[in-house]
């Protein structure tokens, strides 16, 4: 009887604990296409998370961030410029709780990534999510290859959206000259120019007068 309340103990546990390590949303995602990726923290310990770093991997283009409220965001980046880590802190994480992270990114090159999340307990502890499979598997992407009939996204898609915004905006300014208004514009600049000649022509008689 003993034995059989124990399995059956196990048999619950185990995938509440599994279900625990920090993990990445979605798993998969195309080539070349930025996607929004959402990070769950939750807290396994009866310490609280006081803060989280993670480490992207080579090709993995990280965009932007979601601000994260209640959190200060440090950002790491490498000689070029692009984005390589990044560490929240400012809040904590309780036992009962979890966080979720967002941030834009996207990658050129198909395959599975690994982003290594190092956890830090209050008190100093430090867990890491580095591992390609259990115990403390890290969070992993799977890019797969983009159709052929896909269209090139831009390297942001904020800033592609604000350049079409403006391009649409020009356009709309064009369309509110109507085609009688554009017509009617050359005649008027015609019979300006002929007043200011006849002005001239009488200035010019009244001094020879």
């Amino acid at each position: 009887m003993i034995r059989r309340t124990l399995l059956v103990l196990v048999v619950i546990l185990v995938p509440v604990v599994a279900g625990a390590h920090v993990t990445i949303t979605p798993k998969t995602a195309p080539a070349n296409g930025s996607t929004e990726y959402v990070l769950r923290v939750p807290t396994e310990k009866d310490v609280p998370t006081i803060s989280l770093r993670v480490v992207f991997p080579p090709n993995f283009e990280v965009l932007r961030f979601r601000a994260a409220p209640g959190w200060t965001m440090e950002v790491e980046r490498n000689a070029a410029g692009a984005i390589t880590g990044v560490t929240w802190t400012g809040r904590k994480i309780s036992r009962e709780e979890y966080e979720l992270f967002s941030f834009l990114a996207r990658s050129r090159t198909p395959g599975t990534y690994k982003l290594e999340a190092f956890q830090t307990y209050d008190g100093g502890e430090v867990v890491g999510w580095v591992n390609p499979a259990e115990p403390r598997p890290a969070p992993q992407v799977t890019i797969a290859a983009a159709s052929t009939d896909a269209a090139p996204t831009a390297a942001d898609p904020f800033a592609a959206t604000a350049t079409a915004a403006t391009a649409a905006s020009t356009a709309r300014q064009a369309a509110s000259t109507t085609p009688a208004e554009a017509s009617q514009m050359p005649m008027w600049l015609g019979g300006s120019s002929l007043l200011v000649a006849f002005i001239a022509l009488a200035r010019s008689s009244r001094k020879r007068g």
